[in-house]
């Protein structure tokens, strides 16, 4: 698994080096990229995935500790989620001191939980520009459309 990871990182890492030097265009401090028009053509059926797989050594036999006909995958699927009731185990913190000397006299949490009446609030959606404070089509090339490829699309001025 580890060398499946390793492997997969490594073609990942060669093909962004790759592109990234093929898109670049002119080193002279200006910036101009170019987009590769040859990625739209890839051949997907003349990629090999390879699977590794790699054996586990635990150091004994689990056969031994199995019963005579043992199938793992037996009763996968026979239980009926609707039959069983699902309880929920609270479980007291222990923090390690009184929360009482830290509170005020006759503290409630839960006081004041219901006096909201949401019905009665008016929630406001706030639309807030967002200012970039750079001009984005200086980064980008000089016939970029974020809209090619779609199926409809127009031409952005």
């Amino acid at each position: 698994m580890i060398k499946s990871a390793l492997i997969f990182s490594l073609l990942v890492i060669l093909n962004t080096t790759t592109v990234s030097s093929k898109n670049i265009e002119n080193l002279n401090g200006t910036n101009h990229y170019t987009i590769n028009e040859n990625t739209d053509d890839l051949d997907w059926s003349k990629i090999k995935l390879v699977k590794v797989e790699e054996d586990v050594e635990i150091g004994f036999d689990t056969k031994a500790y199995l019963p005579k006909d043992f199938n793992p995958l037996k009763g996968k699927n026979d239980l009926n989620w609707k039959k069983i009731e699902l309880i929920q185990v609270e479980e007291d913190a222990e923090i390690g001191f009184d929360t009482n000397a830290y509170l005020p006299k006759d503290f409630n949490s839960l006081k004041g939980k219901n006096d909201l009446d949401w019905s009665k609030i008016k929630l406001e959606k706030v639309e807030e520009e967002v200012e970039i404070n750079f001009n984005t089509k200086d980064y980008l090339p000089a016939e970029f459309n974020p809209y090619s490829g779609m199926t409809n699309y127009k031409t952005v001025s």
